[in-house]
């Protein structure tokens, strides 16, 4: 190889991905300082090599762990419960999972689109106990002080006929937010959601207008997830197309 070259010179042969070069190195020959600079170039580009590997692999691992953390799920409602009763049975059923809970919230919402007497049943039965005192909205129970200051505040501007909807997939301020049963909820986590084994999750839930809204979700001793915080599920939507105002005269 030294034939083929200008004297003088070493070549070191460096290998990268999917190409290998040939680049040379001015040393004086059989001297320490050319094995030592030989070996510091060669170290060299082994370690910038590596860090190459490794970002990479950072970068796939986390682009993975991002689309799986951003994951949605759909829960399907066939339809608003006509009791508490046809509520509970739904709950029992949807609400194993902090998926299932979270729309059960919104389930109760909707109830509010029947009566206030429904909305109030259904609410005790979804809300965390944490979040439910002595009352007459269910057997001896009702929502606390807290979460009634939320549901006074939509009582009085009297959109309970719209809002729990923009909550369901398809519903927008122009169609007024008319939807047709079965209705889907679409949820979804993300890395702050926390895990299931904490007895605790947050479940974003997609709202018409809105980035998707939290919900946090506890486990009961029965295996029901119910609404722990849910105050977000309060804040106003998009008014309707039909409650915009306009001038008669």
């Amino acid at each position: 190889m030294l034939g083929r070259h200008p004297p003088g010179l070493i070549y070191h042969w460096t290998i990268f991905p999917y190409r290998c070069s040939i680049r040379p190195f001015p040393v004086i020959l059989c001297s320490t300082e050319f094995i030592c600079n030989v070996c510091r170039l060669s170290g060299f580009y082994k370690e910038n090599i590596m860090r190459k590997y490794i970002a990479l692999a950072l970068t796939v691992f986390l682009v993975g762990a991002t689309s799986i953390q951003a994951q949605s799920k759909e829960v399907t409602i066939s339809s608003i419960p006509a009791s508490a009763d046809e509520f509970i049975q739904m709950r029992d059923r949807l609400a194993t999972t902090p998926e299932g809970g979270a729309a059960m919230l919104i389930v109760a919402l909707m109830g509010f689109s029947k009566s206030e007497s429904l909305g109030m049943q259904f609410l005790t039965l979804a809300l965390d106990q944490r979040n439910v005192g002595s009352g007459n909205a269910y057997k001896g129970y009702a929502p606390s002080s807290s979460i009634m200051y939320h549901v006074n505040r939509l009582n009085r501007q009297n959109v309970w006929w719209y809002t729990p909807f923009a909550y369901v997939e398809g519903a927008t301020a122009e169609s007024n937010y008319k939807v047709s049963a079965p209705y889907t909820i679409i949820t979804s986590r993300n890395k702050y959601s926390g895990d299931e084994s904490s007895g605790k999750v947050k479940v974003f839930v997609n709202v018409h207008g809105f980035s998707p809204r939290p919900i946090t979700v506890a486990k009961n001793d029965k295996g029901i997830w119910k609404a722990y915080e849910c105050s977000s599920v309060f804040v106003n939507v998009p008014a309707p197309a039909s409650a915009s105002s306009s001038d008669p005269l």
